[in-house]
């Protein structure tokens, strides 16, 4: 607690992962949003070299997160969002917001997370796993030829913002799309090519006489512009590159099913305080590809956008997650 009584809110940002400017930006703009009335904001900015920066020089990690009362975790990709940021914090004791040290790792590895989500009913696209430095061709072989046609979908197994994914269409082009995605994982998803529509929608969680509630955000459909096959980093981070409508113009039934969807992969994995799960639906059919424990909370991020069409405040809700962590109750409204 700092002398003028406020609750300090140390906001983690940076890092060394290949999303370290958009960690940046969701950084700041927390920090920006944080209620002044309630808390004290501090930047704790983690270099790409992993040093730590605070407003007045560099710092230890543990000195700098044993300053604050709580962590706000804006952090994104490796480190910041696989488990071994928040294994650190739990070790120091110190309280912080976002998913704990299993849900994040499980999240974050797309062939663990989608065991999880097979086995609890949940649809994913039919997927194959390859080790860099091991013999698959046969495995691949079959995998083309028996289960899957191409198009075929080659991603890091755990990284974000689509980093190194490719779709690929012709059989000569794929060990060249394995190899490029071996450059960022040791382990890569083949899956098979979902040609439907794409949507995201974020879960939230709020605290009330004890008891946690949980419940999904206004659906998101993603139409990625002209030029762009599918949500890559570009159309993702490009401003004006892809249709971002929410809520999603769709029946009042398919949205339930994709918000029920997300929920329930939300609790499936033990992620806390919120997320933001990845869905395609083709016929009908809802195909989750991944969930997010620290989805981006830059001003143009989808999380805030859905919490806007809901009607909640970025303001609000961030204050909800901090107190949440505090074992303090505050209702999102």
């Amino acid at each position: 607690m700092s002398q003028n009584g406020k609750i300090k809110v140390g906001v983690i940002m940076g890092g060394p992962s290949s999303e370290y400017e958009v960690s940046l930006a969701s950084g700041e703009n927390v920090f920006k949003n944080l209620d002044s009335r309630l808390f004290e904001p501090v930047k704790i900015k983690i270099l790409r070299d992993g040093k730590v920066w605070m407003t007045r020089g560099y710092a230890k990690l543990e000195k700098a997160v044993k300053s604050v009362d709580v962590c706000f975790l804006t952090t994104h990709g490796e480190f910041g969002e696989d488990g071994r940021l928040q294994a650190i914090l739990e070790s120091y004791n110190v309280p912080y917001t976002g998913s704990g040290v299993l849900a994040s790792a499980l999240a974050m590895n797309k062939a663990k997370s989608r065991q999880f989500f097979s086995v609890n009913g949940l649809k994913t696209p039919k997927t194959l796993i390859v080790k860099e430095g091991e013999n698959f061709q046969s495995q691949l072989k079959f995998f083309i030829n028996k289960l899957v046609k191409l198009p075929v979908v080659v991603k890091p197994c755990s990284r974000g913002s689509s980093v190194g994914v490719l779709i690929v269409r012709r059989r000569n082009f794929l060990n060249r799309a394995i190899q490029n995605a071996f450059k960022y994982d040791p382990e890569v998803l083949i899956e098979e090519y979902i040609h439907g529509r794409e949507f995201t929608c974020g879960v939230v969680e709020k605290r009330i006489n004890g008891a946690t509630e949980v419940s999904a955000l206004p659906v998101t459909e993603i139409i990625p512009g002209q030029g762009y096959s599918f949500f890559n980093y570009e159309a993702k981070y490009k401003p004006g590159a892809t249709e971002e409508i929410t809520p999603a113009q769709i029946s009042d039934h398919l949205a339930k099913e994709i918000q029920e969807t997300a929920v329930r992969a939300h609790m499936v994995l033990g992620c806390k305080d919120y997320s933001r799960s990845d869905l395609l639906v083709k016929k009908g059919r809802i195909y989750i590809l991944e969930l997010n424990t620290l989805p981006g909370l830059t001003e143009n991020s989808l999380i805030p956008k859905a919490l806007n069409a809901a009607g909640l405040s970025i303001k609000r809700f961030l204050s909800n997650v901090c107190f949440k962590n505090l074992n303090h109750e505050i209702v999102v409204g």
